[in-house]
């Protein structure tokens, strides 16, 4: 397989970063030698582009990165991205009806890649501090919600049964939104609009490849239908069940054990160069 005519889709948050947060030297020296013998890679995170530059440094990426749990197709080359959609069709009244009980922090992800802070707490700020993601602090009346990509909704311990009513109270309504659990302390609400399908073209589309040339590396449940769409697909050894049953593959490695590095070393060592 010749590495120049595949993309490497990466489950950032999942599989490259170490317990500080930060890329693990292991997979700097397996990027560093996969990137010289011509390797093409990209990211996936749930993370907005400012953090994801400071975590990456001077990696070089070769096509749009997957943003923003995929609702946002960032260019690093051109600083810009494609957003796939907005909250737009809920009203602004939507940021109000947005869980008031204390204990409970709410940041936005917004369409220019910046997070929005409207109430902080706890969970949060250990969240913006662990993920090197700058804020701004904001009212829900100064932000449009056609500017609005993701809502993040984090909950400090006691609040747990108050984001559990929300959510609850969210799916009975029937409103177009998709909800989803990015740890044990956040919940993610997402336009429903917005399709991973479409994010993954456009990935394809800038890099000039065909789903087929595209191998998908993942760690995490939100890459499941990601791995679907591509034309090859692993899966770290410790991975949810779900992503290793998606998977053609699963690394010998766990994802903090150097998954990642072992699956792009095959790559280099699979090229014959």
């Amino acid at each position: 397989m010749k590495l120049e005519s595949t993309l490497v889709l990466c489950d950032l948050d999942a599989l490259m970063l170490g317990p500080d947060g930060n890329l693990t030297q292991v997979l700097r020296d397996v990027l560093q030698l996969f990137t010289a013998r011509g390797g093409r890679m990209t990211v996936f995170s749930q993370k907005t582009p400012k953090a994801v530059r400071t975590i990456l440094g001077s990696v070089p990426l070769s096509a749009p990165a997957l943003l923003c749990g995929g609702a946002l197709v960032y260019s690093f080359a051109a600083g810009s991205g494609q957003p796939m959609g907005s909250f737009a069709a809920l009203g602004d009244d939507f940021l109000a009806k947005l869980p008031a009980a204390p204990g409970i922090g709410i940041a936005l992800q917004m369409k220019d890649g910046a997070t929005r802070v409207v109430r902080m707490n706890h969970a949060l700020e250990r969240h913006l501090r662990r993920e090197w993601t700058p804020y701004l602090l904001t009212q829900p009346e100064g932000v449009s919600c056609q500017d609005v990509l993701r809502v993040l909704l984090y909950q400090d311990a006691k609040t747990i049964p108050a984001l559990q009513t929300f959510e609850k109270a969210l799916e009975e309504s029937g409103a177009p939104v998709r909800q989803e659990r990015l740890a044990i302390d956040c919940l993610a609400l997402t336009p429903g609009a917005v399709s991973m399908g479409a994010a993954f073209s456009s990935v394809c589309a800038a890099a000039m490849l065909s789903p087929e040339n595209v191998a998908v590396l993942a760690g995490s449940v939100p890459m499941v239908e990601l791995m679907r769409l591509a034309g090859q697909s692993a899966a770290a050894f410790d991975a949810p069940a779900e992503v290793r049953l998606a998977a053609g593959q699963t690394t010998f490695c766990r994802a903090g054990e150097g998954a990642a590095a072992e699956y792009l070393y095959q790559l280099v060592r699979n090229s014959g160069r």
